[in-house]
């Protein structure tokens, strides 16, 4: 039996950027692994012939075809297995085999979240996107206070990346330097929660400009510049991405006892499937290789391709020297 994981503990869960969409699996089918989701454009009356006509009696009313598109998401498949001696638990008395299954879900909760910043970071590098990368760093000459987050950096970004519709990205992911830097500013805040609708477990969940925050020293810092980090503080909106977990597993989480090996040892086989895909862009299917894509091939931004006005991609960047 698997515990499920706390939905709170996780500020991308709580944030409600991860959009859960079963109609997905639909798409997909019972035997695929590939979905075309179709959309229409939006009706806007600054395209060209959407405008509304003059209606003088003479003017004819010509009907305008709306135009639609599609983009296109691919089932991403991850497996471990995990090993304990019954050598371990007879000296020690420990038993490492249920603390391995105690902890399997929070150890799904990052590998998808590893899947889901590696994504992020890669179609912010698509060129329709250029306006959602807020860039302050440098790599050369002197780091100055321009170069570093202020009191209105998020402000700016957020309204260089989505125009008359920012204020829509309600979750932060920022490195540990950055937020320190927040809290010396005094702009970090906290809201609490209850599990249950009972007063069993409070979760305090930070808020920095109304957004909830995820901090972490993974996907947030590149040092490869000597003496100026560039750190990323990447912002989300939510339904920035769509997802639907794989439901027709056979044997998904198995154990296998080998009585040979070190005297005995329990085996611990697991495997997830879950579409995640950013909204708003499409994946190239033909170009992955294998039934489901690697890591790489999720972070070649030539793989990527844009299908949304950008206002309606729901993510950005801001890039800093602290």
């Amino acid at each position: 039996m698997m515990q499920e994981a706390d939905f709170w503990s996780n500020p991308i869960l709580a944030s409600g950027i991860v959009r859960q969409d079963a109609s997905i699996n639909d798409l997909i089918g019972s035997k695929g692994n590939v979905a075309t989701i179709p959309m229409y454009k939006p009706i806007n009356i600054h395209d060209e012939n959407m405008g509304a006509l003059n209606n003088d009696g003479l003017t004819d009313n010509v009907p305008q075809m709306i135009s639609g598109d599609k983009q296109t998401c691919m089932m991403i498949q991850r497996m471990k297995a995990f090993q304990a001696k019954d050598f371990t638990k007879e000296l020690t008395g420990a038993d490492p085999m249920s603390q391995i299954k105690s902890k399997i879900q929070n150890y799904y909760t990052q590998v998808w979240e590893d899947e889901l910043m590696n994504i992020a970071g890669t179609v912010l590098g698509v060129a329709g996107l250029s306006d959602h990368v807020c860039d302050l760093s440098i790599t050369s000459g002197t780091i100055t206070e321009a170069n570093k987050i202020s009191a209105t950096t998020l402000i700016d970004a957020e309204q260089m990346a989505l125009g008359d519709m920012a204020g829509g990205l309600g979750l932060m992911v920022c490195n540990s330097k950055i937020y320190a830097q927040y809290k010396k500013l005094g702009l970090v805040e906290f809201d609490k929660y209850t599990v249950g609708n009972v007063i069993q477990q409070a979760i305090e969940l930070p808020r920095i400009g109304g957004k909830i925050v995820l901090v972490t020293d993974y996907y947030t810092v590149d040092n490869s510049h000597a003496g100026f980090p560039i750190y990323k503080t990447y912002l989300f909106g939510e339904g920035a991405f769509l997802s639907c977990d794989k439901n027709n597993y056979e044997n998904q989480y198995t154990t296998k006892y080998d009585p040979e090996a070190s005297a005995g040892t329990d085996k611990f086989y697991t495997k997830q499937g879950k579409v995640l895909h950013p909204n708003g862009l499409s994946l190239a299917v033909d170009n992955i290789a294998k039934e489901s894509p690697t890591k790489a091939e999720l972070g070649t931004v030539a793989n990527w391709g844009l299908k949304f006005n950008h206002k309606n991609v729901k993510m950005g960047v801001i890039k800093s020297n602290g």
